[in-house]
């Protein structure tokens, strides 16, 4: 039961399909807007993928760099997660190697210099293990002569051995739980999970989820114990960028879907499921004639890349603060009111909200919106979230609403789910009534009944169950024997 999700429904009862919602393509700021435009008309592709990839390319290089500091005085991190569910052929290859062009041609020259730091290593350290082993013999006779070694001693103390050879790229792609905390360990390290291939990062994500839930989060990531030693991650900067096909995704669902939903995983992240272009896509403002406009949005990226190397090159940690205006928190306060009204269980007039069951997404709705804008914002080179750009990050998450509904939202997934539960509710009523109060019936009794009594939701009683469950009118937990029982207690109060 906890490890249900739609997904499971969705290839059931339905096939994949792209979400029906229009990307608010206007509301990114210009800069984005425009070299997406060139970018996604000059190849023909999807412009929801696109916006998202280069969304995730500009939080990547600005997240080392700057925080947002909330009107309740905290602050968090820049990083944004998206996940993109496309077909094979949907431009997810080209959109990354386009967008993430920057990143890419740092870490060629990354590689270069660690291959070199890695063969001159060995001559570094076994220098630094004679300088030491001399000093201490020019100590040992000094003090044997009753002189003065403090100047040997002076020396010996400055001298620090080498570091080893640490590989400090920029993207990750085929990584392990442990491979992943070791190029995140120490402070302030700063890096993207993303590759062209989702199936990659699928393969050995569930072993560290719950850090980049960490990370998300605040950017501390709790300690663990690799080897004989322990790894700790502090003010880690992550982006991550699942671009997958549907049936790897639905694949990583089926195998690990009570974990990533226990914890809320999918809520972190903003879900593109895009659709192919419908004609031909063409630009008003003939941004495509040219590459003027995508090569100046690489440029920002491209400086905020540099900038970041340099401050860690000089051992700057401290950050940029990125703070909301007056107008941009009124609206962002709006906005969360707004959540909170659409996610309450009962409502004045005994309906739920009508996002309720994706009530784990909505929660961070408000500050998915905040992080967007404050990407936005830094992007361009300005520190202040305006009331404008709080707008445009609102309206695309508002897409992302949609979208995550389409591939989280039980009554999305199976639209009959309402009448369904409602006519489970009149049999857990009729059952109490029958025998004098019971309020508990074991699945078991409950899929007989099923198929004997007028109930007859076949295929639909788990999912009608879920539903009652997502809205707190009954329980379902195992007994002592292992069977489990459906309570159906809160709904029989609630009527009451």
């Amino acid at each position: 039961m906890t490890g249900f999700n739609s997904h499971f429904w969705r290839k059931k009862l339905e096939h994949f399909a792209p979400t029906e919602a229009e990307y608010p393509f206007e509301a990114q700021p210009h800069l984005l807007r425009e070299g997406v435009e060139c970018a996604c008309v000059r190849h023909q592709l999807s412009p929801a993928l696109y916006a998202s990839v280069a969304q995730a390319a500009a939080s990547l290089a600005v997240q080392g760099l700057a925080v947002l500091k909330l009107p309740d005085g905290s602050t968090v991190p820049l990083s944004t997660y998206f996940l993109v569910i496309a077909m094979s052929g949907m431009g997810k290859t080209r959109a990354f190697h386009t967008f993430f062009a920057p990143f890419l041609a740092s870490d060629r020259l990354t590689e270069a210099d660690y291959a070199k730091a890695v063969k001159e290593y060995p001559d570094k350290l076994s220098d630094y293990k004679k300088q030491r082993v001399d000093l201490n013999k020019l100590i040992g006779k000094a003090r044997a002569k009753g002189e003065s070694y403090d100047h040997l001693q002076a020396e010996l103390d400055k001298l620090k051995k080498p570091d080893e050879p640490r590989l400090q790229k920029w993207l990750m792609s085929d990584t392990t739980g442990a491979a992943f905390l070791q190029r995140m360990r120490g402070f302030f390290q700063s890096a993207g999970l993303a590759t062209d291939e989702g199936a990659k990062l699928f393969k050995y994500l569930h072993q560290f989820l719950p850090d980049l839930c960490q990370a998300w989060s605040h950017g501390l990531i709790d300690s663990h114990r690799v080897g004989t030693g322990v790894i700790s991650v502090i003010e880690a900067r992550i982006m991550t960028l699942l671009l997958s096909q549907p049936a790897v995704f639905y694949d990583f669902c089926a195998n690990h879907g009570s974990l990533a939903l226990g914890m809320g995983a999918w809520a972190r992240f903003l879900i593109c499921a895009p659709s192919r272009p419908n004609g031909k896509l063409t630009s008003a403002d003939e941004l495509d004639a040219t590459t003027a406009a995508l090569d100046a949005l690489l440029a920002r990226i491209a400086e905020l890349v540099a900038e970041h190397e340099r401050r860690v090159k000089a051992g700057i940690t401290e950050q940029d603060v990125v703070e909301l205006d007056a107008d941009a928190n009124d609206c962002w306060t709006q906005f969360i009111k707004e959540m909170k009204d659409r996610t309450v269980k009962r409502n004045a007039d005994g309906k739920a909200g009508d996002l309720s069951d994706v009530s784990e997404f909505a929660a961070k709705a408000p500050i998915h919106a905040a992080r967007l804008a404050a990407v936005f914002t830094y992007l361009c080179g300005d520190r202040k979230v305006t009331q404008d750009t709080m707008q445009r990050a609102i309206t695309i998450v508002r897409y992302h609403i949609d979208t995550y509904c389409d591939q989280f939202s039980l009554s999305k997934a199976i639209p009959r789910v309402v009448d369904d539960g409602m006519r489970l509710e009149t049999f857990f009523r009729r059952l109490y009534l029958d025998t004098r109060g019971n309020t508990m019936i074991s699945l078991d009794s409950l899929h007989h009944s099923n198929t004997t009594s007028d109930l007859k939701l076949d295929k639909y009683l788990l999912p009608a169950l879920l539903h009652l469950q997502q809205q707190g009118k009954i329980q379902i937990a195992p007994s002592n024997g292992g069977k489990q029982y459906v309570n159906f207690r809160q709904l029989i109060n609630l009527s009451n």
